[in-house]
């Protein structure tokens, strides 16, 4: 297994597991994405199966170390709500961001309910952590909220984005800091026990990421 960021040569295997991922009013389509790649390709976060004897062939979305199983994708900025623009418009990023946005957590169908996207959410929450982000924020629909609390989300309601239609969730994680703000403080404060989660994903992924270098080293 490879963990890496995007380059224009992934942009096809992207799309394709877009595609598969979302349905056609949802899904970024291949010039949205390769304006994402383009503008801030290390916000992309790509899980790569590169077992030569476990890669299914079946699935089209590939990429030079192997079969693309999950990725998840989003600028930083220091806007506090997730907009439509976000969506369409890459140049709303920016690099020293104090929230990381996601606008997908795509997972391959074969490899759906293996624990790829959880492993690459708590990766992406480790990053967001190390690059001294406060926290970042998505939108899902209701049925998955529970599935984003248990990495320390928690539930802001009804968002104002009406992104490909329906009613979106939008969903805040806060990062452990030396000094939290006002506002972020507020908001630990009122959500102690999404707190808490937030933590426990941050050392599981330490733990994960550890693993994951010694595995590397041993090649």
């Amino acid at each position: 297994m490879l963990i890496r960021h995007a380059t224009m040569d992934d942009l096809d295997a992207l799309a394709t597991m877009e595609t598969a991922c979302f349905p056609p009013l949802e899904a970024a389509d291949t010039e949205v994405l390769a304006g994402r790649i383009e503008c801030y390709p290390d916000h992309f976060w790509l899980m790569i199966n590169t077992d030569d004897d476990d890669i299914d062939a079946t699935f089209p979305a590939q990429v030079e170390e192997g079969t693309l199983m999950s990725f998840i994708n989003g600028p930083a900025t220091n806007q506090t709500d997730l907009t439509d623009e976000m969506f369409t418009d890459p140049n709303v990023h920016e690099e020293e961001g104090e929230w990381q946005f996601l606008l997908g957590v795509d997972t391959a169908p074969i490899y759906q309910n293996h624990g790829c996207a959880a492993y690459l959410l708590r990766r992406v929450i480790l990053d967001s952590a190390i690059s001294g982000r406060k926290g970042l924020v998505l939108t899902c629909r209701e049925r998955l909220k529970s599935y984003y609390e248990q990495f320390g989300f928690f539930d802001e309601g009804l968002s104002t984005s009406c992104h490909g239609n329906g009613a979106w969730y939008q969903m805040r994680l806060v990062l452990p800091r030396r000094e939290l703000d006002e506002y972020c403080q507020h908001l630990v404060d009122e959500h102690a026990e999404a707190f808490e989660a937030t933590r426990e994903s941050l050392a599981q992924a330490i733990g994960e990421t550890t693993s994951y270098i010694d595995d590397e080293d041993r090649f």
